[in-house]
């Protein structure tokens, strides 16, 4: 192996190329559960409630349960929730997950358990809901915390990795998975979405840079912003005063 190749493989030692977040203990009842079939298998869902509801969806390497504090305001309050695992992870029985198969199952469970009124997503999620909206889904409001507006490539650059390391990175990343580590278009996914969006970051998540969210808000018509000083990349999917802003907005 040339040293090029083993600076590249390194740098491609902290991906996950895979998600990895096993199932645990399921936040919603069993009976409240069903399998949605979609184009990449069948998606993993729990519902409380009836009528239009707000769909929950997790990053990467995470599960429903990640929405915990979230969804248990929700059912205090009577609200109809959906929570779902993504392909390849928590429940569901894939192998593997992309964009495009997240965005699929996101846009399948729209379809079986539409009307949906909310989405609500972090970080990977936020990648889904956006190319499930192009796909056709139509929630009426569209909440996007820490979305991933910065490509893994230019996340190495930030952080001063060498270019040549970087490019035979994506190489080898494309041989290994048979796809290239690409970044969604959010701003053109989400160009004909008549919905309201409000848009979640903070000045504490390197992941996803608050600059970045900001600029995105200013591309979507009407995107409202919300942001943290303090909270960390997952830390904006659990804390209360985020919540109530995501409340104010829904305007409940």
């Amino acid at each position: 192996m040339s040293d090029l190749d083993a600076r590249a493989e390194a740098l491609l030692g902290a991906l996950p190329i895979s998600p990895s977040a096993a199932p645990g203990q399921n936040f919603l009842p069993p009976n409240t559960r069903s399998d949605i079939p979609g184009e990449f298998g069948d998606t993993p869902v729990w519902r409380a409630g009836t009528g239009p509801a707000t769909l929950f969806v997790h990053g990467w390497d995470d599960t429903h349960r990640v929405w915990r504090r979230f969804a248990q305001d929700f059912l205090q309050n009577t609200r109809p929730l959906l929570l779902m695992d993504l392909p390849g992870h928590g429940a569901s029985k894939a192998e593997a997950c992309t964009p495009i198969m997240a965005a699929a199952s996101v846009a399948a469970v729209c379809a079986a358990e539409g009307p949906i009124d909310t989405i609500i997503a972090h970080s990977f999620g936020c990648e889904a809901a956006a190319l499930a909206i192009a796909a056709g889904a139509e929630p009426d409001y569209l909440v996007m915390i820490a979305p991933p507006l910065l490509g893994w490539a230019d996340y190495q650059r930030m952080k001063g990795e060498d270019e040549s390391v970087i490019a035979r990175a994506l190489e080898l990343h494309e041989e290994k998975t048979g796809a290239p580590m690409s970044k969604t278009d959010i701003t053109g996914a989400l160009a004909d979405y008549a919905g309201s969006i409000l848009l979640i970051g903070s000045d504490a998540d390197e992941s996803s840079p608050l600059g970045l969210i900001r600029d995105l808000a200013e591309t979507l018509p009407g995107a409202k912003l919300v942001t943290s000083e303090t909270l960390s990349h997952r830390d904006l999917a659990l804390d209360q005063g985020i919540l109530s802003d995501i409340l104010a907005f829904l305007g409940y």
